[in-house]
């Protein structure tokens, strides 16, 4: 789990990293190369909340509009010493309205942009900028420092530039950011806690020139960035089983050689088995045997091809090289002891007990699979060729009994095929 939420995040962190290091850089530019950095952010805003409206994801364009809102608060109105009263007062707001936005954002569940809920979330981060806009534009929000808790007056550290009051907030606000991250895993909720960490770093260091630029815009990319790996999850990822789908095999297909072996691998009797146990049941199933044939070794590939059929892809290897591999899948899933839960699930942890006691023989089955395997040859003519001749060699598997593999061009020596005492429902 740990190294599946550390690749989620690492691209983002990697990106926050890099802008450390180019602010030292940036703060060397000439006066018109430091303009253009400055204006960056709201173009790359506009983008990046184009694409959230384009691709559905409030998430994204909220988080876009609180992070630009902010930004152009900075802009306008803190471009001065913050001794002054107004600067104060504004930078203090930001430091706890931008946290505070992230938040309700992580917690946002995907609603839609313009239903009701949604044109209420957008006006309120449009509302709340806009009233900080006003009244540092009038002149009278420096009228309100004297109404400033005692802890948005003193800062935390002297190094630091955030309030004690600024710097509960970001803790307070940390915890259902980095929870939506943990508990839903998603590269949106990992682009979000990395425009968290980017805002805390800005505020920290507000002193340093361009770091509001630098670090708003890496944020924005990070969001842009896990749109694009949220299109590719659900395009080349199949959602149920989490392994390549079939987008993913023919991109693949159309890198091989002229040298490998493809397996078309197919659960047997599944639809009675979905009949047998309901499909809840059967997607459990799936997710198993895509488990075990992801565990792959020799080099080979797992791919679910559609339905209950997957596809083994060995790139350098023929039918004889790639037969032992694909065995050893076969015994796997064949010997592996398959508990079916029972529909009538327990109201406590007492009758859960009970029924894990009464359990019996019937509750525990074994799934099978039948193999067809086909090796690129000369006489075929390219991929699809070859996946046609190894799903007549799974055919093949299936009128031989099932729970077996057939090879196209290579004839091993045939093994008695050991069963288990277990119930073959699939």
């Amino acid at each position: 789990m740990f190294l599946r939420l550390a690749g989620l995040i690492l691209p983002s962190l990697l990106l926050l990293g890099g802008m450390g290091l180019v602010l030292p850089i940036a703060t060397q530019l000439s006066h018109e190369y430091q303009q253009i950095l400055s204006l960056t952010p709201y173009p790359v805003a506009f983008i990046v909340a184009l694409l959230g409206y384009w691709f559905k994801r409030s998430q994204i364009l909220f988080t876009a509009l609180n992070l630009s809102g902010a930004y152009w608060l900075i802009q306008h109105g803190l471009q001065t010493s913050l001794n002054q009263p107004d600067a104060f007062v504004l930078f203090s707001s930001i430091s706890v309205l931008l946290p505070l936005h992230m938040a309700l954002i992580a917690i946002y569940k995907e609603r839609g942009l313009f239903t009701p809920i949604g044109i209420i979330r957008i006006a309120l981060i449009v509302f709340s900028y806009l009233t900080l806009y006003l009244s540092w534009a009038n002149g009278s929000i420096g009228l309100y420092l004297a109404d400033l808790p005692m802890s948005m007056l003193e800062m935390l550290f002297h190094k630091y530039y955030l309030s004690e009051a600024a710097a509960i907030t970001f803790t307070v606000c940390f915890i259902p950011v980095v929870l939506s991250f943990t508990i839903r895993k998603t590269y949106t909720d990992a682009a979000l806690l990395a425009s968290f960490i980017s805002a805390l770093i800005m505020l920290s260091y507000f002193d340093k020139p361009l770091i509001s630029a630098l670090f708003v815009s890496a944020s924005l990319i990070a969001l842009a960035i896990s749109i694009m790996q949220n299109s590719y999850q659900m395009a080349f990822i199949d959602e149920l089983t989490a392994i390549p789908a079939r987008r993913a095999l023919q991109d693949k297909l159309a890198t091989l050689g002229k040298r490998y072996t493809l397996a078309m691998c197919d659960i047997d009797h599944f639809k009675k088995f979905n009949d047998t146990y309901g499909h809840d049941v059967g997607d459990q199933v799936l997710k198993m045997v895509a488990a075990k044939l992801n565990q792959v070794t020799g080099g080979g590939k797992a791919y679910r091809y559609g339905g209950e059929e997957f596809t083994l892809v060995f790139p350098g290897k023929n039918e004889e090289e790639a037969l032992p591999y694909i065995e050893q899948l076969r015994e796997t899933i064949a010997n592996y002891p398959m508990h079916i839960r029972n529909q009538d699930r327990p109201k406590d942890n007492d009758q859960g007990q009970q029924q894990r006691h009464k359990r019996d023989k019937s509750e525990v089955v074994s799934v099978q699979i039948s193999i067809g395997i086909c090796e690129k040859t000369a006489d075929l003519a390219d991929a699809q060729a070859v996946i046609k001749k190894a799903d007549e060699a799974l055919y093949a598997s299936k009128k031989n009994g099932r729970n077996c593999s057939t090879t196209v061009h290579y004839k091993p020596k045939p093994k008695p095929t050991r069963r288990g005492q277990r119930k073959d429902y699939a």
